[in-house]
């Protein structure tokens, strides 16, 4: 392997379909293997489910595997279940780490400030140190290649401050995807583009309630060997909100290879659609035409507002009241969005009662949600 590189990524989102990032990461694969072949490894945290791992008995893999857990790491080494199957690390965390050592440390190292940090800041930590930490044990089997470790977000930040310190030999890239302070406050209204020289972070950061997960983007944006955004207008904003211009701008792109055309795939669209029409005619008990029914849909991470859920659904009512447009046509609106819900198997319902009290939501909601009262898109539908 000599002169040859190796690239170590590390995501939250590996095996793990959450937000963008996870289709970011899994869309670029093949392409990165050309370049790198099986020196490439991506890292996701292990969890009781993760369907999309599979195990692989390849030599290069059993080898990590066995040399890892020699080490008493509690890892599975295996492949992502996608086209290219890459080399997938999925690392334990749970109970690994002493949590107020390794906060302290972080402030002691780089002044990370996580007195505030609750438990979604404290998990992603904890999992990124021990990411880390399985990078520095196996670079010892890519003696002669040249190592990189990328990490996405603020929630890897810390497993790449722990190689800055433990392994520097190993080169850094630390990406973000939309900076923490800037998504709070656009969630909350706020046109942060119209005032960004004016934001004063330090401040901000608390009255948000992100000041730890913005103490380690800040933090890890500096001290990173190269610093990425995905995008010119987050290269700005890191740029006033974290205090440090980005390296280089790698932009996200999508990779339609496999994509099917309209004008060749016809039957592929017309079964989906088949699909989509049969399920929503049985979940709101109404009859849908297969020919003038217009279908919109929408996915991603559940933000109302940065997402523009908001706008989409203020739009579908404004057509609703159309009647010109809806004449003799339906209107399906598929919203792909993943949130809390309760559990609703069978041993939990324990009474009709509890049941009816499920399904109170069931002509918006597929799934009994925590708060529905709270929810937004509830609300915004009703």
């Amino acid at each position: 392997m000599q002169n040859q590189r190796a690239l170590f990524e590390v995501s939250w989102e590996v095996c793990n379909k959450v937000g963008g990032i996870y289709t970011v990461i899994k869309s670029k694969i093949g392409e990165v293997k050309k370049h790198f072949k099986d020196n490439y490894c991506l890292l996701g945290p292990l969890f009781e489910n993760n369907p999309e791992f599979e195990d692989t008995d390849d030599k290069h893999a059993e080898k990590i595997k066995q040399e890892l857990q020699k080490m008493g790491f509690n890892i599975h080494v295996g492949r992502w279940k996608t086209k290219n199957h890459p080399l997938v690390i999925l690392v334990g965390y749970k109970n690994t780490q002493n949590q107020n050592k390794l906060l302290y440390q972080l402030w002691e190292d780089y002044s990370v400030d996580s007195m505030s940090g609750a438990w979604d800041y404290i998990e992603p930590v904890i999992f990124s140190t021990m990411a880390g930490k399985v990078i520095e044990a196996i670079s010892n089997l890519y003696k002669d290649c040249r190592i990189v470790a990328q990490f996405h977000e603020w929630m890897c930040g810390a497993g790449l401050l722990y190689i800055k310190k433990k392994a520097p030999h190993i080169a850094t890239i630390f990406t973000t995807h939309a900076t923490v302070l800037g998504r709070s406050m656009a969630g909350n209204g706020i046109d942060i583009y119209k005032m960004l020289s004016d934001i004063n972070a330090d401040i901000e950061a608390p009255k948000f309630n992100v000041l730890a997960k913005y103490s380690i983007e800040k933090a890890t944006a500096r001290e990173a060997d190269c610093f990425t955004t995905v995008s010119e207008i987050t290269a700005i904003e890191a740029k006033h909100l974290l205090g440090m211009e980005p390296d280089i701008v790698l932009p996200n792109g999508f990779n339609v290879q496999g994509v099917p055309h309209f004008e060749s795939d016809m039957d592929y669209f017309k079964q989906n659609r088949k699909k989509l029409i049969d399920f929503a005619s049985k979940f709101l008990h109404k009859d849908f035409s297969k020919k003038d029914t217009l279908i919109i849909s929408t996915s991603g991470r559940y933000e109302f507002h940065n997402k523009g859920l908001d706008l989409l659904l203020d739009a579908m009512g404004e057509i609703n009241k159309s009647l010109e447009y809806l004449k003799n046509r339906n209107l399906l609106v598929y919203l792909f969005i993943l949130t809390g819900a309760v559990d609703m198997s069978r041993e939990k319902l324990t009474d009709k009662q509890e049941e009816s009290q499920y399904t109170v939501y069931s002509q918006i909601s597929t799934h009994p949600l925590w708060n529905p009262n709270l929810d937004p898109l509830v609300n915004t539908c009703k």
